[in-house]
């Protein structure tokens, strides 16, 4: 039987944290899903969470090659069988309600939408030997957020993301890119359909304290590396009109950049 919702949970090494993503994922009140693990390593603990976690249905694969989640996503991607695709990292979560809300939603819209995104929680927590301490819970409302201002910055975690599958057709995310490879695939699908905005959805995005424990975290991702990313983006997906080309060209300036808003 096709599942509705497929979920895609790229892992590297990190058992205690897969173990709570999929558990959220196992607690939520609709149970229409499958799961599919991608490993780009494999560990005694990673294979014992998998084992005791995932059922018939879903899916483990290890994949070899280069790690990192974009090519595990990729590889999930090519197995998912449900009509929508959630991606999950192995160190964030979703609220019980999550999926029927989103459900709910979809039927409202009658399937007129194919690509849907929420508000969403982060919580601040120190990861360490000895266990995980939550430390914040913050609310962040994405409401109000213009959609179209995607194609300056991205402003949507990509667990907060619901794809119907079909939207995903000859999208990949770019392993070749060193940050931004979310926004980028985003990018990809907003070419063919914008998110829509639903009340009520329950992503957990969690953020360890712990400098460069987090992709994206780590000095090269933050200074010039970002900036070179930032650029081949900008090239990649053109800007649809011109006050985002305005935003563009005042964004890159801010960092030292002063090109032509024609580059843009």
């Amino acid at each position: 039987m096709t599942p509705f919702f497929s979920f895609i949970v790229p892992t590297h090494l990190r058992a205690s944290l897969l173990r709570r993503s999929i558990g959220s994922i196992r607690a939520q009140t609709m149970g229409d899903f499958e799961i599919i693990v991608v490993a780009d390593a494999l560990d005694q603990e990673t294979a014992l969470v998998a084992a005791e976690l995932l059922r018939p249905e879903d899916t483990f694969l290890k994949r070899s090659g280069a790690p990192g989640p974009a090519l595990s996503r990729n590889a999930g991607m090519r197995h998912a069988r449900g009509e929508w695709v959630i991606f999950l990292d192995d160190d964030d979560s979703l609220m019980p309600e999550h999926l029927a809300t989103l459900a709910h939603q979809i039927k409202l819209d009658g399937g007129s939408k194919k690509v849907y995104f929420s508000d969403l929680q982060v919580v601040m927590e120190n990861r360490s030997e000895s266990g995980i301490e939550r430390l914040r819970v913050d609310a962040v409302l994405l409401k109000d957020r213009p959609v179209e201002s995607l194609f300056v910055r991205n402003f949507i975690p990509n667990n907060v993301l619901a794809f119907r599958r079909d939207v995903l057709e000859g999208c990949e995310v770019d392993w070749h890119l060193a940050s931004q490879e979310d926004w980028d695939f985003l990018l990809a699908v907003c070419v063919k359909a914008m998110p829509s905005y639903y009340p009520g959805g329950g992503a957990v995005v969690h953020k360890d304290v712990n400098p460069g424990t987090r992709r994206g975290t780590q000095t090269t991702s933050n200074d010039l590396t970002v900036v070179l990313d930032f650029l081949h983006i900008y090239r990649r997906w053109p800007a649809p009109n011109d006050g985002l080309r305005e935003q563009r060209q005042a964004l890159i300036k801010g960092v030292g950049l002063d090109l032509p808003v024609s580059w843009f």
